[in-house]
């Protein structure tokens, strides 16, 4: 049972990342392209994909991107999110949750 959690989790957090580094991928395109604003990924779904678990995709892509380092909201808050998982997961780990 310990295995089956250990794998719905890290496949959750790999999902949710990949997600969240497409949205930027996506945002980044569209915004050069000029598309109408029906169409643009607004920010509250960058957001919620990154309090959602993906605050390290979010975060990353940033840096791969080269698209919205000037985002005080996206440099400070994504960090302080991941690392408040990475606690929560080891905190988790250490109290044995995964091994009843």
């Amino acid at each position: 049972m310990a295995l089956f959690f250990i794998i719905v989790l890290s496949t959750y957090v790999l999902a949710i990342n990949f997600y969240a580094f497409i949205l930027m991928l996506l945002q980044k395109r569209q915004t050069a392209q000029k598309q109408t604003p029906q169409r643009i990924i607004s920010d509250g779904k960058i957001l919620l994909s990154g309090t959602l678990g993906g605050a390290l995709g979010v975060f990353l892509s940033t840096f791969f991107l080269k698209y919205r380092r000037d985002s005080i909201l996206i440099m400070v808050l994504m960090p302080i999110i991941t690392a408040i998982y990475v606690y929560l997961i080891l905190k988790l780990f250490s109290l044995g949750f995964f091994y009843r």
